[in-house]
């Protein structure tokens, strides 16, 4: 009898044993799921940043030639039948009206660079994520509205010194304005139910 329960127990601590040590995550294999964010987060700040710096280089590198304005320029405006000045202060003009866009959207880009690298510094959960996903989503908005006006200030700067009846202002939208939009939409949304989510756990804490 004796020997019979010393068996069990010697049994009973050999599977003990196993289990722990099956179940129990060998050293080197644990991961940190916040690694995966702050990961992700670094290759997302790069990526803003290197595009951010080749919108203006490259928005710069059109304006500064004639060719590359009639060739990349022009067409999207309409305005291939239609003579065009190219001199240096129309084109300055035209750099100038194109910077309009942009710096809306090198301030969604500057929201998007501090909301990642908040991830990657571990501030996954505060009030300036849910405020920089809407700050975002409202510069999207507001860029699909400045994009045809600016393409339209486009067409009368590089047509104005035509001669009468030959300068153009016109209004249009594109696909791209619509996209814009709906983005801004979706993540504007967004981030008023995280601030709506923020407020309703704080008050739940409170409670408890």
């Amino acid at each position: 009898m004796i020997r019979s329960e010393a068996a069990f127990r010697v049994r009973q601590i050999g599977v003990c044993d196993i289990s722990h040590s099956e179940l129990a995550w060998p050293h080197g294999r644990k991961s940190d799921p916040h690694n995966s964010v702050r990961r992700i987060s670094s290759v997302m700040c790069f990526v803003v940043a290197i595009g951010g710096a080749l919108a203006e280089l490259g928005l710069a590198w059109v304006w500064l030639s004639p060719g590359h304005v009639q060739r990349l320029i022009v067409p999207q405006l309409g305005l291939g039948a239609i003579p065009v000045t190219l001199d240096f202060s129309t084109r300055l003009a035209g750099f100038a009206v194109s910077m309009i866009p942009l710096a809306v959207l090198f301030y969604a880009l500057h929201q998007a660079f501090e909301l990642f690298n908040g991830y990657g510094l571990g501030h996954l959960f505060t009030a300036n994520a849910p405020t920089r996903l809407r700050r975002i989503g409202i510069s999207m908005l507001v860029l699909a509205v400045l994009r045809p006006i600016s393409g339209t200030l486009l067409g009368l700067v590089l047509t104005l010194g035509n001669p009468p009846g030959q300068k153009i202002l016109a209004l249009s939208f594109s696909l791209d304005d619509y996209m814009i939009a709906t983005f801004g939409g979706l993540i504007l949304a967004i981030g008023d139910v995280m601030v709506e989510a923020k407020r309703l756990a704080d008050d739940y804490s409170q409670i408890v």
